[in-house]
Parts: C-alpha cells; structure tokens; sequence
C-alpha cells in the first residue's frame, strides 16, 4: 500500500508576458481568416469562403494554461533470491557457514568441471523512481518540448495571484493529473518479496498561463463560425481554432493550489492502493 505526499512550498503559478500585441495578431489573423472553416469548406467548388462572406465577430486575448509536475516514488523492499557461489576446491563435497550464532550447510553442486552451492538469501533494498512532464492544460495532444520550449525562451512571471483577464480553466483537472503521475509512477515493475514502505511524493507542481489571441469570424453565407487562434509567444498561428469558455469567476491564486493539493488527502484502500479525492471547486 502506498500514500501519496505533496510538496507544498514547492507549488507556484507562473504568467508569460505577452510579445505580440493584438494589431499585430489581428493582422496575422487577417491574412489566414478563410481557412478558419477547415479545408473541405476552403477547396469546395461550389460554396466557399470569401473576403466579402467571412467577417470578424469575436476577438480576445485569454492565458491558455500548461501543467508541470515532477515526482517521485520512494520504496524500501525485501527481495529472497538466491546467489549461486562458485566452489573451487575440485574435493570439496559441502560448505558450512557459520554466523556467529549457528551453522549453515549447503552441498556442494557439480556439473562437468564447475561447481557451485545455492545460498537462499534476503535483499535489502531501497529503490527511488522518479517521474517530471509538462501536460496541456486544455488536454490538447501537445509535446512537453513545445511546453519546454516556452519556458527556455520566453519571460514569465512567478505570481501569487493570477490578475490578467481572461484566464481559461484547465480542463484537465488536478485529481486528472495527479492519476496520470500515479499511474507513471506505479507501472514501474519491482520484483519484491514483500514491501516495508512505499511512499510517492508530487516535488513541483507547477501552473503557467500563456498568452493567446482568438478570432472569430463569422461566414455569412454558410451561417458558420470559424476560430483563428494566433500565439501571443510565438506568433504561430494556428487555423480551425477553438473558442474556449471557460475562465475563472475570479484571480485564480497559489493559495487556491495549494488548497487543492492539500484535499488530495489520500485513503489507503485493501488491495487497492491509493485512493485520491481531491476537490473540484476551484478547478473542475
């Protein structure tokens, strides 16, 4: 049975600083607007988007949210296996053992011109497996490197409070993410005998918020809605984009993840390992 520990001071939110300002964006978005409805609508001979048809209705600057989390898992296990010593005296027909408290005796094994006893023993062992990835926020199929990336080159902010506007909840939740770790850290074989401990441990978690800007365009003919989305780091653009809805009520804080992580208070469960109920009030 395990139980899962979190690193409270480790806990922080971080918020990049925007390098594109929105003309610019609106500009860039401008240029690609006709390919907001996919590709079937763009090549379609008989009805296709056009300057006059496709209209801006909707435009924002929203903090898309990405996750870091490193952990670890702790174990101290015992392991019987049995050592085969080699036995080099070709006379020798049995090896005593003697502890200091009684004797042991094993025969001596020959096969052809080697010779060997097997000798039962138990492993002491302690064993640390450790488990670090950067997760979409959105539960988009995005690299970690595109999330790594991010943080090598571009400036952000460690804050107490998340004040911009605009700022989009993570759709995949906390107990999400947490499961993800677990599992990771949990599909690590260990060939035991039995396990005296087995502790895991969240060292970082960490939330960043980046700027992105959304167009959305109207297509008048066909009565459709299509998104430009266009980075607010990289000035990447991204066409058939998605309008995203749902943002915090209110400044999103540490206070609020550590609160979170704090309900991952964990009950150990028969044969079950580690049950983790965390609270969805914040993030859901």
């Amino acid at each position: 049975m395990s139980k899962l520990e979190v690193r409270q001071e480790n806990h922080k939110i971080f918020v990049f600083k925007k390098i594109f300002e929105f003309e610019a964006a609106k500009q860039q978005a401008e240029k690609k607007k006709l390919n907001a409805f996919g590709m079937f609508a763009k090549f379609n001979p008989l009805k296709r988007p056009t300057e006059e048809t496709v209209l801006l209705s909707n435009q924002i600057l929203r903090y898309e949210p990405f996750w870091f989390v490193a952990s670890k898992r702790t174990i101290n296990y015992n392991c019987s296996v049995t050592y085969p010593v080699p036995v080099h005296n070709p006379n020798a027909v049995t090896i005593v053992i003697n502890n200091g408290q009684s004797e042991q005796l094993y025969p001596v094994m020959r096969q052809q011109d080697k010779a060997k006893i097997d000798v039962q023993v138990i492993e002491k062992c302690h064993r640390v497996i450790e488990y670090s990835t950067h997760l979409d926020g959105l539960k988009r199929e995005l690299k970690s490197n595109v999330f790594i990336d991010y943080i090598k080159k571009f400036a952000h902010e460690e804050v107490d409070s998340v004040t911009v506007e605009n700022v989009l909840q993570p759709l995949l939740s906390l107990d999400s993410l947490t499961g993800l770790v677990r599992s990771e850290l949990q599909n690590q074989v260990v060939n035991a005998s039995n396990i005296e401990d087995d502790f895991e441990e969240i060292t970082s978690l960490h939330l960043y918020f980046r700027p992105v800007y959304a167009f959305e365009y109207h297509w008048s003919a066909a009565d459709k809605i299509g998104v430009i989305e266009v980075d607010g780091l990289t000035g990447e653009i991204i066409e058939n984009g998605n309008w995203f809805k749902n943002t915090f009520d209110q400044a999103f804080t540490r206070d609020n993840l550590v609160e979170l992580s704090a309900e991952l208070a964990s009950t150990v469960v028969p044969g079950g390992g580690t049950v983790i109920k965390i609270a969805s009030k914040v993030i859901n």
